[in-house]
């Protein structure tokens, strides 16, 4: 289940959003889902990859937030902490 989980979602810091993100009012509604310095949840094919210093960036649309995490730890089961 934890490699299953692993495979699907990814939690990613959310750096910077651009200056169109969230703007759709038909879409978002009550505004912005995540700001700067948000733990996101995303799916694993979602958005773009840049390698970088041995990490990481991903580029991706306001709409491939699947979920806002107070701490990325919250989703691991128990055993794993």
């Amino acid at each position: 289940t934890i490699e299953q989980a692993q495979i699907t979602t990814n939690i990613c810091k959310v750096l910077k959003l651009g200056p169109d993100a969230y703007k759709d009012k038909s879409r978002f509604p009550n505004g912005s889902w995540c700001k700067e310095g948000d733990w996101v949840l995303i799916t694993k094919y979602a958005g773009s990859r840049i390698r970088i210093e041995g990490g990481e960036l991903r580029i991706i649309n306001d709409d491939e937030v699947l979920a806002v995490l107070d701490d990325p730890r919250d989703i691991l089961p128990a055993n794993i902490l």
